[in-house]
């Protein structure tokens, strides 16, 4: 017996179906990862030299004009040529100091939360952002926008968007994600910090590697759940 090319594509679109989600969810998360480094612009890339040919042909082609590449203050950050590095300091700092209330009062690790200070176009600015072991010796962990998780938000944020189900629920839930995405960011620089002092060479594999990765796992996760436990449950209601 023949089976038939209409149920043979039937069979095919339910067996494809499962995956429809994880392709979306791979796309969103690749997409405004793409669109984060297009759009921003940091004093970390003007340190390393990184190439920007994309994106300042994207911004000369959106009107914004050139890429500063001046300033390399590593907590500088622009979005399409507008400083946005005074909203990212504050945060920045309420993250520093979260993480060091976690190190040194729960692990009881004394830890020193110092003052970081760059002279940018000769004026000193100051931020309380720098986490150390030992003032004395100049070794120090700086938190700096990159270290905020608002990155991690902004995909999060995306990622709910397009997701299934009743737009207040999936709010109230992406507030519960950031929390979730918040407390998660807190306990990374923490670990990353007493690793640092346990074993000084782990510093690059856990920050720019496990933890990076771990973050981006938290966020499918989140969404899995969200897919799984929660929109199910409302999609007949829309």
């Amino acid at each position: 017996m023949k089976v038939k090319p209409n149920k043979r594509l039937l069979d095919l679109k339910r067996r494809l179906t499962p995956f429809c989600g994880v392709v979306v969810f791979v796309a969103v998360v690749l997409v405004t990862h793409l669109s984060w480094k297009m759009f921003f612009h940091t004093g970390i890339e003007n340190q390393e030299h990184e190439e920007t040919v994309i994106k300042e042909k994207a911004w000369r082609w959106l009107g914004v004009g050139e890429i500063n590449r001046e300033n390399k203050d590593s907590r500088h950050i622009s979005f399409l040529n507008k400083d946005v590095t005074t909203f990212f300091v504050p945060w920045a700092e309420k993250t520093a100091v979260a993480s060091f209330w976690v190190v040194d009062v729960i692990c009881m690790q004394h830890l020193f939360l110092t003052d970081y200070v760059v002279i940018s176009n000769g004026e000193k600015m100051v931020s309380r952002t720098l986490l150390s072991y030992d003032k004395s010796n100049g070794s120090a962990i700086n938190i700096i926008w990159g270290c905020t998780g608002v990155k991690q938000l902004y995909i999060f944020f995306f990622v709910i968007l397009f997701s299934r189900g009743i737009w207040w629920k999936r709010f109230i839930y992406f507030l519960a994600g950031c929390l979730a995405l918040l407390l998660f960011n807190v306990i990374r620089i923490s670990s990353v910090v007493l690793f640092a002092e346990l074993y000084p060479g782990s510093f690059d594999l856990l920050h720019n590697c496990v933890f990076k990765y771990l973050f981006y796992g938290l966020i499918f996760l989140l969404w899995v759940l969200w897919e799984e436990k929660f929109s199910r449950n409302n999609l007949v209601k829309e």
